[in-house]
């Protein structure tokens, strides 16, 4: 079985959410998918996948201006992290824990059945065939015995899963006891639905009251301020990852071909030509749009300069990552298709040796090991550590901490303390029997293991066991991937190396609602930074724009996000 995140941070905010969705539309295998969902093995995110494209991002949500960080940081729990397992890399400020093999032996968690007999509802999105419902469904049964609570699973189409959302919460008596809502699904004005119809955990859960549920205070910080909306704390989060993104190399040709990665922004142009070999049918770099503006320190959204916020087109990171991307595909280094736009045979490109430098979620990582290997051994990506332009330490922004959520409706204390008590056994972290439970089913019935311990599913597993529960809340991601070896090493030992470098925005983990004049602001920029870095349009007309951008609203969009800073 594979392993942010659904991938939530396949992509990150740039790429998850969308990659994500048109991954699974295209046919990602049911149980692969879940796979990449399971604590056994890593969730690169959300992020995001689940880390989210910049149409598939978590969307903001708060509506007024005050001190947001503050009031947010009065309202999630007290983080006490748990290491009942303990792993062959640690974590290093945050990147993700490496296990270079699966557990012997599991721990228990949670050592009584945590519900006391409830019955509730619970909507998720799927990506894959809808498995049986009860009480046909023996991986539901089996769960939900461990639990002492029966959950009934509403499960819907995921690509159509907003509509679904939608319609639901026009209609409050139609809202489930316990609902999943991803946060490229998040719909407009959000948060005041949350306040109206959700339940304001932070009662229950703020601060020091968490510790009642400890693999609920397992979950980072970070994550839980996602799930805050308009001053309350409603949202249960699905952890992703520290970083989502990585320019990668093809390592074996590399080698083959005599060369090393590059360590600065002028060595990676100057490598990318020296690659290309026309008549090989070989060129040295894909379309690195989203890695350049990584490598040039380009603020997510907004950054803070003397006082006064920017927007990412104002700055001059951003300007020097559009020239530097302009000078590359000058350079005649970039594969012909990756500059006619055709973005949907990247990854085929990089795996077949037609580019050697491209960049892509972390997820990519492991899934195109899963489709190569078998044919081609010796095939091996590795992705670059980071480097500013001119070879120094780079600034790399954290990926957004979660992208899928759930919400409990409003109810009687007593329900909410046994939902969040179902949720603490959900929680559970690798190398837990509830944590095979829930992302596996019952061993023996549900799946088996192979010479390395990974599960591996069986019939009945295949046509059952699904990502509902996991949806509801997770554990912090690790990273497990033992079936491809030396991957655990390499992956857990670059985040390791790139998290000192890792920042925070001004805004990291603020859910801010935009006013819905300022929708379609700054959708300009996507196709005029496509046409700069072709050629076919020059940075006056960069210029240009953004004079009309600061007309139309971009000013007055500066001082409203100014507000939450306050």
């Amino acid at each position: 079985m594979l392993g942010s995140q659904v991938d939530p941070s396949r992509g990150r905010p740039h790429k998850s959410a969308s990659r994500l969705l048109n991954e699974a539309s295209a046919g990602v295998n049911r149980r692969s998918f879940l796979g990449i969902l399971s604590g056994a093995v890593f969730l690169a995110a959300a992020p995001a996948a689940l880390t989210a494209c910049s149409g598939g991002g978590a969307a903001p949500q708060a509506a007024t201006s005050g001190s947001l960080a503050e009031t947010v940081a009065k309202l999630v729990p007290a983080y006490k992290p748990l290491e009942l397992v303990k792993p062959d890399i640690p974590s290093v400020k945050g990147s993700t824990p490496g296990f270079t093999s699966i557990p012997s032996s599991l721990v228990k968690s949670v050592p009584a059945p945590p519900g006391s007999g409830g019955t509730y509802t619970a909507m998720t999105p799927a990506w894959w065939a809808v498995p049986p419902a009860l009480p046909e469904n023996s991986y539901y049964q089996a769960v939900n015995e461990k639990l002492g609570a029966t959950i009934n699973f509403q499960v819907n189409d995921g690509n159509a899963y907003a509509d679904k959302v939608q319609t639901v919460l026009a209609s409050p008596k139609d809202v489930p006891d316990w609902m999943v809502v991803p946060g490229w699904n998040l719909p407009p004005r959000f948060g005041q639905a949350a306040a109206g119809v959700f339940q304001d955990l932070s009662e229950f859960i703020a601060g020091d009251k968490v510790n009642k549920y400890p693999n609920l205070a397992n979950i980072p910080t970070a994550a839980w301020k996602m799930g805050c909306f308009e001053g309350g704390l409603y949202g249960l989060p699905y952890p992703g990852a520290l970083i989502s993104d990585a320019i990668f190399y093809r390592a074996d040709l590399f080698e083959e071909l005599g060369v090393k990665p590059p360590t600065s922004a002028d060595e990676y142009r100057a490598l990318a030509k020296e690659l290309t070999d026309e008549s090989k049918n070989r060129w040295g770099s894909e379309d690195v749009w989203t890695g350049a503006q990584i490598m040039h320190g380009v603020v997510p959204k907004w950054k803070q300069v003397d006082g006064t916020l920017q927007n990412k087109v104002e700055t001059d990171e951003y300007r020097a990552a559009l020239e530097w991307t302009a000078k590359l595909f000058a350079d005649g280094s970039v594969h012909p298709d990756a500059v006619a736009g055709n973005a949907q045979q990247s990854k085929q490109r990089f795996e077949s040796g037609a580019s050697l430098m491209a960049s892509d979620g972390m997820g990519s990582w492991h899934e195109a090991l899963a489709r190569v290997l078998p044919s081609n051994p010796k095939f091996n990506m590795q992705p670059m550590d980071y480097f500013a332009p001119d070879g120094g330490k780079p600034t790399l922004f954290r990926a957004q901490p979660a992208a899928i959520f759930s919400f409990i409706k409003k109810t009687d204390p007593a329900k909410v303390e046994e939902m969040l008590a179902l949720a603490n056994f959900m929680a559970a972290p690798f190398g837990t029997e509830e944590n095979v439970l829930i992302n596996n089913g019952v061993e023996g019935v549900h799946f088996t293991r192979d010479a390395q311990g990974i599960p591996k599913a069986t019939a009945k597993g295949t046509e059952e066991v699904t990502s509902t529960y996991a949806f509801l809340v997770n554990a912090p991601i690790v990273n497990s991937m033992v079936q491809y070896p030396g991957l655990v090493q390499s992956q857990s030992e670059w985040e390791a190396r790139q998290a000192p470098n890792v920042v925070e925005d001004a805004f990291f983990g603020m859910q801010i609602q935009e006013p819905a004049k300022f929708g379609s602001l700054s959708k300009p920029f996507d196709d005029l930074a496509k046409d700069i870095i072709r050629g076919r349009k020059g940075m006056k007309d960069l210029d240009a724009e953004l004079a009309t951008w600061k007309s139309k609203g971009g000013d007055e969009l500066r001082d409203f996000y100014a507000g939450f800073l306050a």
